[in-house]
């Protein structure tokens, strides 16, 4: 009898030796489970969102940042209180004791490229992915086999494995597409020559008064030759902003190239920022307003 009872101890021991080991397999790491987000934007920047469902126990959690760049870097936990971190070679150090969730997210220009209309965007990932491409974006090519293929409100959703993701598509804003659209000039100007007479003075007045500083002081040209001569790989986007400042002979509000890009504020924020490092144009605060000035560098003397 006791022989028995030792065969069918020992047999369920068997049987139940997995079990035991994945249990202690996942109590040995902080990480329970994982899941990541990119979203990509018209200007080529990601927007990369982290969570992480963690064991309680472990003081602090390692997380490898997706690229070496990245800006307004945050990070929460289930109830949205900001958590310590450090930076040590490409990875987040958070101190995340009894925390139970976390998510860290940033904003990145360093995992796309783009090769005259197509952008490509490659990324190692640690996990099965969530990839939002812009609306209106179509998918060129794919390096797996997704997971999953989506698509809402005119937005493609791919669900990529873990790995190396490469996926390349084009996203053109609809600037072009408003300018084909627009009403035709000569009709307005034949039934309201006179009310847009009366306005351009108007504007005239207006812009004399709210002129930015530098340029009021004295109109000078933007050299464009020399900026682009020094400036070869600068994005679309990057070379309108320079073609109408230098329409503005140098300097704009930032207000009046929201409306011209046609871009969200935030992506217009972030393209501009993009310039200032690159040392293309200074931005500076001016009646509650930021004014966007070219290098003087780059004006004509």
């Amino acid at each position: 009898m006791n022989r028995r009872t030792g065969v069918i101890f020992g047999t369920l021991l068997l049987l139940l030796a997995p079990h035991f080991s994945s249990t202690i397999v996942s109590a040995s790491s902080p990480i329970v489970l994982e899941s990541l987000t990119l979203t990509t934007y018209l200007d080529g920047f990601i927007l990369v969102s982290h969570k992480l469902t963690l064991n309680q126990t472990f003081p602090s959690v390692n997380v490898t940042l997706l690229s070496e760049a990245h800006e307004n870097l945050l990070v929460i936990d289930e109830q949205s209180l900001p958590l310590e971190y450090a930076i040590v070679d490409g990875e987040v150090i958070i101190y995340s004791l009894n925390a139970s969730q976390l998510q860290i997210s940033y904003s990145t220009p360093d995992l796309t490229m783009k090769t005259g209309k197509y952008w490509t965007l490659t990324a190692q990932v640690p996990t099965s992915t969530k990839v939002i491409l812009p609306e209106n974006a179509s998918i060129i090519s794919l390096n797996n086999v997704p997971e999953l293929i989506e698509s809402s409100n005119n937005q493609v959703t791919v669900v990529m494995p873990t790995g190396t993701i490469e996926i390349t598509y084009i996203a053109e804003h609809s600037i072009q597409q408003q300018t084909r659209d627009s009403t035709p000039w000569p009709l307005i100007a034949a039934a309201v020559i006179f009310p847009l007479i009366t306005f351009i003075a108007f504007a005239l007045w207006s812009r004399k008064r709210k002129m930015p500083p530098q340029q009021k002081e004295i109109e000078q040209e933007v050299d464009a030759d020399k900026l682009f001569e020094r400036e070869k790989y600068l994005r679309p986007e990057e070379v309108q902003v320079i073609h109408f400042l230098a329409e503005k002979h140098g300097t704009t509000f930032e207000a009046e190239l929201y409306e011209k890009l046609n871009l969200p504020r935030t992506t217009t924020w972030r393209l501009l920022k993009r310039m200032e490092k690159m040392e293309i144009v200074d931005i500076r605060k001016s009646r509650r307003q930021n004014v966007v000035s070219i290098r003087k560098k780059y004006m004509k003397k």
